[in-house]
């Protein structure tokens, strides 16, 4: 199996060597279980020049080809450009043809995080599922509508075309490629030693609700803070309406347009954000917690709770929850 590994200026440096380091993991492991030399999967690294790539954090890679130089590979990994990749898509047309060309004749395609940009920009992802990081879901979908973008999920896989969400989640995919292109105990015995579990299906646990407040309606604004400082309180959209003097069916319409949301829904992603916060940061009950923000019944606000976060209340806080003062540590 030869596998490309690509790489330019401004992307991730993590991307390229988490890919490294788990192919390598797999041949190590392969070689060393049925005593072989030859490894199974045959890596290439490239950049669109050959040149050196200065990545973010500082750090610069160095190739081992150029695009025009690279041996054909039966798959080829894009990286991930973490906050940089909008910036970096005009300055990458030689890379699109380049990516047309090789899927075309036979070459699987792999991105990590915000790679999904770059196959998207080429048109190689338009009519198929895929996901990127959740923080850029909302861009690449306005960006790339004729996507079937599936943010919620850690990997996608559709015609040989691979994705992966957030940094993590490039784990998921990479042992996702050693199982499909190896074996399944291969890929297991990789996680293992990895410390990857793989199991992780959905970004939503990760995912923080978006409050956008720079859009412009002062009007709407006031009612953002409004809501922020008494989302504790029981609160009823159409009073709300009336307590900031608009019309019910113009504030409605007018809060969607400003926020992306429904006000029915944008308070509920506010609640559901302060519990997840309280979760992660105090001992409170969640019967408890489910007052503070606002909700009386409890059951409801559970079950919300595991459909938009992916997670139940309890799971939720034995992953994330962190109450060791810093001090301890000292």
């Amino acid at each position: 199996m030869k596998m490309a590994i690509l790489m330019s200026d401004g992307c991730a440096s993590i991307s390229v060597s988490a890919a490294l380091e788990a192919f390598n993991m797999a041949n190590a492991l392969y070689c060393h279980s049925r005593q072989l030399d030859e490894p199974l999967f045959e890596l290439f690294t490239a950049s669109p020049d050959g040149n050196a790539v200065p990545c973010t954090g500082g750090l610069q890679l160095v190739p081992e080809y150029s695009l025009a130089d690279l041996p054909p590979a039966d798959l080829v990994m894009v990286p991930g450009y973490m906050f940089n990749v909008l910036r970096v898509l005009p300055t990458l047309d030689n890379l699109y043809d380049w990516l047309r060309r090789v899927h075309a004749q036979g070459s699987a395609l792999a991105s990590l995080c915000t790679g999904a940009f770059i196959n998207a920009e080429a048109g190689l992802l338009d009519g198929r599922q895929a996901t990127t990081h959740w923080a850029f879901a909302g861009q690449f979908a306005r960006r790339y509508p004729k996507v079937q973008l599936h943010a919620e999920r850690t990997l996608t896989e559709d015609g040989h075309v691979y994705c992966s969400g957030g940094a993590n989640s490039g784990g998921d995919l990479l042992l996702h490629l050693i199982r499909k292109y190896g074996s399944p105990q291969l890929a297991a015995d990789c996680g293992k030693h990895l410390l990857i579990d793989g199991t992780q299906q959905t970004q939503l646990p990760y995912a923080s609700a978006s409050f956008k407040k720079q859009h412009g309606d002062g009007d709407i604004l006031n009612v953002q803070l409004w809501l922020e400082r008494h989302l504790h309180e029981s609160i009823v959209i159409e009073q709300l309406a009336e307590q900031f003097n608009i019309g019910q069916r113009h504030f409605i319409r007018r809060f969607k347009d400003a926020t992306g949301h429904t006000p029915i829904h944008y308070l509920q992603n506010l609640r559901l954000e302060r519990a997840r916060l309280l979760l992660e940061s105090s001992d409170s009950a969640f019967d408890q917690i489910t007052l503070q923000v606002g909700y009386d019944d409890h059951n409801s606000f559970r079950r919300l709770f595991k459909q938009r976060v992916g997670l139940t209340p309890s799971e939720y806080r034995k992953k994330f929850q962190c109450l060791m003062p810093l001090g301890a540590l000292q």
